[in-house]
C-alpha cells in the first residue's frame, strides 16, 4: 500500500505546472465569460484585476488582435513556497505562484504585473470613466478599424507584392510612400528575415490622440504611431507614420528611423524581441 501510495504522489513540480496550465486555460475561458477555473488557481486579488481587466476589454469592443494564449509550461522554478513557470510563447511570459494558507498553489502575477491597490484603482477608474468616453465611440471605432484594415493589407504586401489593396486604406502620397519603403527594407534588410518577424508578431493595442492638430493611433507604451484623416468619402484612412505625414518623409529620414518605420506598420517585433539582425 505505502509503495502504491508513493507511486501516486504528485511532486510540487507537477502540482505548480498543472497550476499554470489550469491558469492559461482559466484565461481562454474568460473569453467566454466562464471565470470559474481562473477563479480556483488565483489569488483573490489577481482574480479581481483580472475580471476588472476583462470587464474594460469588453466594454471597448473593438479590439487589436488578442493575446495567443496557445502555451504551455516550458520551465519551473521553485523557490520555498513561491515558484515561476516559463511558458512556451513568442514573448517571454512568466506566471508567478505561491501557496495559500491551506498549502494550494496561487497565481500571484505575470511578468511584472501583479496586483496592487494602485492598478487595481487605476482600472476601476477607466471603468467609471467609460461612459464619458462613449461619446467617442464611434469615431474610437472607425480608427480601430482603419489600423487593423492597413495591418492586415500592409502584412500581404510584403508577403506577395501585392500593393494595390493598400490603395483604398492610404492616401495617395502613403501609397507611394510605401512602395519606396517596401523596396528599401528590401535592399537594407532582406524580405526572409522580415517573413520571420512577420509569423512571429506579437499583440498590439493602442488608443487614438488628437495632438498638434493630427489624430493618431498610438501603441501602447511605444512611442509609435500612425496618422490618420478622413478622406471623400468621411472615412479614417493612415496618411503617415511615427508624427511625420507622408508627404514630408525624406530619403534621409526614411533611412534613419527605417525600424521605427518598420514598427509602425507592425512588421517587427518590439525591440525587446525582435531579430537582432535588423538594424
Amino acid at each position: 500500500m505505502l509503495s502504491i501510495f508513493i507511486c501516486n504522489a504528485q511532486s510540487e513540480e507537477d502540482k505548480v505546472i498543472k497550476t499554470c496550465n489550469q491558469f492559461i486555460q482559466g484565461r481562454k475561458l474568460l473569453r467566454v465569460n466562464d471565470s470559474s477555473l481562473i477563479k480556483s488557481v488565483t489569488s483573490d486579488s489577481l482574480y479581481e484585476l483580472l475580471m476588472l481587466n476583462d470587464k474594460y476589454s469588453k466594454m471597448l469592443k473593438a479590439r487589436i488582435i488578442g493575446a495567443d494564449l496557445d502555451m504551455k509550461v516550458k520551465s519551473v522554478e521553485i523557490y520555498d513556497d513561491c515558484a515561476s513557470c516559463v511558458m512556451t510563447s513568442y514573448e517571454y511570459y512568466k506566471i508567478h505562484l505561491c501557496k495559500d494558507d491551506n498549502d494550494k498553489w496561487r497565481i500571484k502575477g505575470e511578468n511584472s504585473i501583479f496586483p496592487t491597490k494602485e492598478r487595481i484603482n487605476r482600472i476601476k477608474k477607466k471603468i467609471t470613466n467609460y461612459g464619458k468616453q462613449q461619446k467617442l465611440k464611434p469615431k474610437t471605432d472607425s480608427i480601430i478599424k482603419a489600423v487593423n484594415i492597413f495591418f492586415k493589407k500592409i502584412d500581404s504586401y510584403f508577403l506577395e507584392e501585392e500593393i494595390k489593396p493598400l490603395k483604398s486604406i492610404t492616401d495617395d502620397d502613403t501609397y507611394q510612400f510605401l512602395q519606396t519603403f517596401y523596396k528599401y527594407a528590401k535592399q537594407r534588410s532582406g524580405l526572409e528575415i522580415l517573413h520571420k518577424e512577420l509569423k512571429a508578431q506579437d499583440f498590439t493595442v493602442g488608443d487614438y490622440y488628437n495632438e498638434n492638430g493630427l489624430t493618431e493611433f498610438k501603441f501602447y507604451k511605444e512611442d509609435i504611431t500612425l496618422i490618420l484623416e478622413k478622406n471623400s468619402d468621411n472615412e479614417f484612412i493612415i496618411v503617415g507614420f511615427n508624427g511625420y505625414k507622408s508627404s514630408t518623409i525624406t530619403e534621409p529620414i526614411m533611412k534613419s528611423l527605417y525600424l521605427e518605420f518598420l514598427r509602425a506598420m507592425k512588421l517587427v517585433r518590439k525591440p525587446r524581441y525582435r531579430n537582432k539582425d535588423l538594424n
